[in-house]
């Protein structure tokens, strides 16, 4: 820890972004670590909870909505089904935060379980990572201009940071896209068809494996319009990777682990 970032430590104490209490020595010196201990360990049961549809654990989930199946998208890797109605899912302040309040060791702690995400998978198709790039989802003009910063892209920036990978900004957020929470689902896929703007990537993601960043999925109509637009410019594969997706159909089962002390 540098001179500044003990001094700022010690002005503004780094507190855990879920609950707001006080990190304690050793995982502030971290500064990579967001959560204290306990909201750490709710982190770790979320990821345990397992998929009804393949019966994997959510950090070992693959499944996506049919939208990006169809879209031809690889995988899609998320740490938590995220249900916001839930009282029993303890870290949505934590996922909250990471849209509304800009907060660099966040991103980087993210950035880090997306890695451990990643790398596994990038084994298992033989990716090295100059075999791939990294590309988010663009913020919307009006909830940018709202909070002043685009949440995808600094998880994006941290994750090209810890593994290696280029990052490339792919896409353009048009101005008259409508917000995707106040539509239908039919009327989400028509306003995302049209959403994004691919910018000149000077072939940059021809022949790559593409890593979509995103925060949540929700429809999944956001990453399947943008991975069509990867692979009309010659992307060889797409795989999204999230902090968590939204189904309000799927039937959950929950499965308890051990409490575990992170330092």
């Amino acid at each position: 820890m540098g001179f500044i970032d003990l001094i700022e430590n010690l002005v503004f104490p780094p507190k855990c972004a879920n609950c707001g209490e006080l990190l304690n020595v050793e995982l502030a010196k971290k500064q990579t670590e967001a959560l204290c201990v306990a909201c750490r360990a709710q982190l770790e049961s979320e990821k345990a909870i397992e998929c009804q549809r393949c019966g994997l654990q959510m950090r070992f989930c693959r499944c996506m909505p049919k939208k990006m199946e169809k879209a031809q998208c690889t995988a899609l890797l998320k740490l938590v089904l995220y249900r916001p109605a839930d009282d029993k899912m303890k870290i949505k302040p934590f996922i909250y935060s990471i849209k509304h309040s800009y907060n660099k060791v966040s991103f980087k702690f993210v950035a880090e379980q997306m890695r451990e995400l990643l790398i596994p998978e990038m084994r298992a198709y033989s990716l090295a990572p100059k075999d791939c790039v990294i590309a988010y989802m663009p913020r919307s003009h009006k909830n940018k201009a709202q909070d002043g910063f685009d949440q995808s892209l600094g998880m994006a920036k941290e994750l090209s940071e810890i593994t290696g990978i280029e990052l490339v900004r792919c896409f353009k957020r048009k101005i008259f896209s409508k917000q995707q929470r106040d539509l239908n689902r039919f009327e989400r896929q028509l306003n995302m068809s049209s959403a994004y703007e691919l910018l000149d990537v000077d072939d940059k993601i021809k022949d790559k494996t593409a890593i979509l960043v995103d925060d949540i999925v929700t429809t999944g109509s956001s990453m399947a319009a943008c991975a069509r637009l990867l692979y009309s410019e010659g992307a060889y594969s797409v795989f999204g990777v999230s902090i968590g997706i939204t189904e309000k159909s799927k039937k959950i089962k929950h499965k308890t682990i051990d409490l575990f002390v992170f330092l």
